[in-house]
C-alpha cells in the first residue's frame, strides 16, 4: 500500500526541498539518477527483433521533466550508452541539463530517426503540470517503437496523462509509416498519449499512477537533497498529508506474479531481476495492508467468526445466487445463510450453507449481501428497505444498485441509516445512479475521465463505502479513497461480480463480528460503524489474486471463470496474508 498525492502536493512538496538545494538543478539531477538506474536495468530485457542496436533515444520536452530526461541521458552516456536526444520545444528546453547531456557525449537529432536503430525510448515530453496529448506527429513516431515491441520508459507520468484523474486526450487521426500510398489501414485513430511500459516516479504515487493502465509498471524512488538535513520528497509528502484535511488517497497491486516464480509480465523480468541485484531502492508497487486472521479461534465456533447473510438469485438467475454463496463459504469458517427463492440450487451446490426464503426466517447474520441476480420487483424492493433500516454492515449490488437508482427513497434510506453500507457498481451501474443524483443537484463527475474524484463524491452523498469496479477498483469512503490495480484482467468474466460480492460480504462480517468483540477488553473504546471498511481493499485484492490464479495452467496463463474463481479464494487468501507486499518477486 503506498499513498497517492496531488499534483498540489507534488508541488508543494518539491518546493520545500528546492529553497534548501545547494545547485538549482539538485534536485532534478537526484530523480535523473533513478530514471539512469531504471534505464539501465530495461537494456537487460532481450531486444526486440528490429531493435539490435542497443541506442537509447530521449523523446525531450521543456521544463523540469526534459531536464529529468536530459541529466539521465548523460548519465547514461557516461556508462557507455549511446544516447540520442529529440528535442520537441527547443525553444524551452532545460539548458544546463542539455549542456551537460552534449557535454558526457550525448547526440541532439535534427530530425526523427528511424526507431529501429534504438533499444528504447525514454519520454520526458510532459511532466505532471502538461495539459492537453502530445502533438499528432509525435504521437504517429512513437506508434514505430509501439509496433516495434521496443520498451518505453515514462519520467514520472507517460506524456498526456492526467496526473490527478488519469484522463487521457482525445485521438487523432494520422497516417501511419510503412503502408502504401493511399492504403486504408494507413489512416488510423491513435493515442495522443504515451503508453508506457514502466513509469519511474518519485517521492510518492501521483493519482494517475493508482489508476491508468497507460503508465504501466509503475516504480517508485526517493529523492532528496544534501541541505534538506537527511529529508526526502517522500518525507516532505508525508508531511503535507497529514496536514492537509479532506480524504487521503491509497493504492496497491494485487498481482505481482506468484513469489519465487517468473515475473507477471515476462517481458520486465530481466529488468526486476536487475534492479534487485542492484540494490536500488526503487520499489515496485504491490500489496500490504492488514488482513483479519481468518483461521478460528480456540474459543471460535460456526457462529462466533461472522455470519454474512446472501439475498440474491432469482428463478431466471439461480447461478448468481450460487456463485455469491460459494464465495462467502470460501470466505469464512463461520456460517453462511442464504435468503432466497433458488434455495435448492444453493445448497446442491453447496451443502453447509443454512437456506431459507425470507428474511424474517432466516436468523443473526453480522453482514448482508443484497441484489445479485435477485430481480427489481416490489418484493426485492421491500426486502431492500427492511435491510436499510436493519444495523447490521450492507452490500448492495448489481439488481440492488438498479432499485437504488430508481428510487430516491431507498438512497435516502441509505444516506441516513445506522450502520455500514457499500456498494458495488460496475460502470454502467455507477452512472445510473450518478444521474439519478445530478437529476437532484448533486455534481459527480464522469468516472470515465475521473474515477476517484467521481466514487469519492458518491460516497460522501450517501454516506456509504461506493467500490467501482474494474481493473483499478476505487474504494472510496468520506474519509479516503483507495485504489487497487488487479494486475491482470482474468476478473472480466460473467459471474465475477457475484464471486465479489460474497467474498466482501463474509469479510464484512468476519471484521463486524470482531470489532463486537472489542468492548469486551476495551469498554471505553468507541468502535465507528464504518470501521469495517478496512477490510474491503484486502477482500478486493484476494479476488484479484484468485482470478489470477484461477487463469493459471501447466502451460501458461488461459480462460477461467466464476466459479473457477470462487473456488481459487482459499488459495488466494493464503497468498495474500502470507506474501505481502512484493517487490521484485
Amino acid at each position: 500500500m503506498k499513498s497517492v498525492f496531488s499534483v498540489d502536493q507534488i508541488r508543494r512538496a518539491e518546493n520545500t526541498l528546492m529553497a534548501l538545494q545547494s545547485d538549482s538543478d539538485e534536485l532534478i539531477i537526484s530523480a535523473a539518477s533513478a530514471v539512469a538506474d531504471v534505464a539501465l536495468a530495461l537494456l537487460k530485457v532481450p531486444a526486440p527483433a528490429l531493435a539490435q542496436d542497443g541506442k537509447i533515444l530521449l523523446l525531450v520536452g521543456s521544463g523540469g521533466n526534459g531536464g529529468d530526461a536530459l541529466y539521465a541521458g548523460a548519465f547514461l552516456a557516461e556508462e557507455g550508452k549511446k544516447v540520442d536526444a529529440l528535442l520537441l520545444n527547443k525553444e524551452r528546453v532545460h539548458h544546463s541539463a542539455l549542456s551537460y547531456f552534449e557535454s558526457l557525449g550525448g547526440t541532439v537529432l535534427d530530425s526523427e530517426p528511424n526507431h529501429g536503430d534504438y533499444r528504447l525510448l525514454i519520454d520526458g515530453i510532459l511532466g505532471i503540470g502538461g495539459r492537453g496529448g502530445i502533438a499528432p506527429e509525435t504521437a504517429r513516431f512513437v506508434e514505430n517503437f509501439y509496433s516495434a515491441g521496443i520498451p518505453i520508459l515514462a519520467v514520472d507520468i507517460p506524456s498526456g496523462v492526467h496526473a490527478d484523474t488519469g484522463a487521457v486526450p482525445e485521438p487523432a487521426l494520422v497516417t501511419l509509416d510503412g503502408f502504401e500510398q493511399g492504403a486504408p489501414i494507413a489512416r488510423q485513430k491513435i493515442p495522443t498519449h504515451i503508453n508506457a511500459d514502466v513509469t519511474i516516479t518519485f517521492g510518492g504515487l501521483r493519482r494517475a499512477h493508482a489508476v491508468s493502465a497507460a503508465c504501466g509498471e509503475v516504480l517508485l524512488a526517493d529523492i532528496s537533497v544534501a541541505g534538506a538535513g537527511g529529508r526526502s520528497l517522500s518525507h516532505a509528502l508525508l508531511e503535507i498529508q497529514s496536514a492537509d484535511s479532506g480524504p487521503q488517497y491509497f493504492a496497491s497491486k494485487a498481482w505481482n506474479g506468484v513469489p519465487n516464480a517468473p515475473a507477471q509480465n515476462p517481458k520486465l523480468a530481466a529488468m526486476f531481476e536487475a534492479l534487485a541485484a542492484e540494490n536500488s531502492g526503487i520499489q515496485r508497487l504491490g500489496r500490504q495492508f492488514i488482513v483479519l486472521d481468518v483461521e478460528p479461534s480456540p474459543d471460535h465456533d460456526k457462529y462466533s467468526g461472522g455470519i454474512v447473510g446472501i439475498v440474491a438469485g432469482s428463478e431466471q438467475y439461480p447461478g448468481a445466487a450460487v456463485l455469491a454463496t460459494a464465495a462467502a463459504v470460501r470466505a469464512t469458517s463461520s456460517m453462511v445463510r442464504y435468503v432466497g427463492p433458488v434455495a435448492a440450487a444453493v445448497l446442491a451446490a453447496l451443502p453447509e450453507v443454512v437456506a431459507t426464503s425470507s428474511l424474517g426466517t432466516a436468523g443473526r447474520v453480522q453482514a448482508w449481501v443484497f441484489g445479485p441476480g435477485h430481480g427489481i420487483d416490489e418484493q426485492a424492493f421491500k426486502e431492500l428497505q427492511e435491510l436499510l433500516n436493519n444495523p447490521e454492515p450492507l452490500l448492495i449490488d448489481a439488481d440492488g444498485l438498479t432499485l437504488l437508482s430508481a428510487s430516491a427513497e431507498l438512497r435516502q434510506l441509505l444516506r441516513t441509516r445506522h450502520g455500514a453500507s457499500v456498494l458495488t457498481p460496475h460502470r454502467g451501474e455507477f452512472e445510473r445512479i450518478a444521474s439519478a443524483l445530478r437529476a437532484e443537484g448533486i455534481e459527480i463527475p464522469n468516472p470515465e475521465t475521473d474515477s476517484i474524484g467521481a466514487a469519492h463524491a458518491m460516497a460522501e452523498n450517501l454516506k456509504c463505502c461506493v467500490l467501482l469496479k474494474g481493473r483499478f477498483t476505487i474504494i472510496a469512503t468520506c474519509n479516503y479513497v483507495y485504489a487497487v490495480n488487479a494486475g491482470h484482467s482474468w476478473s472480466a468474466t460473467p459471474g465475477s461480480g457475484d464471486v465479489l460480492s460474497g467474498l466482501i460480504g463474509a469479510h464484512l462480517a468476519h471484521s463486524s463480528a470482531e470489532l463486537n468483540r472489542i468492548p469486551e477488553y476495551i469498554p471505553e473504546l468507541e468502535i465507528s460503524d464504518t470501521a469495517v471498511y478496512a477490510q474491503v481493499a484486502p477482500a478486493v485484492t484476494i479476488h484479484a489474486v484468485a482470478a489470477a490464479l484461477a487463469a493459471r495452467t501447466e502451460f501458461g496463463p488461459a480462460p477461467t471463470s466464476a466459479s473457477k474463481i470462487a473456488a481459487a479464494i482459499p488459495a488466494a487468501t493464503a497468498m495474500v496474508n502470507t506474501h505481502a507486499p512484493m517487490n521484485f518477486s
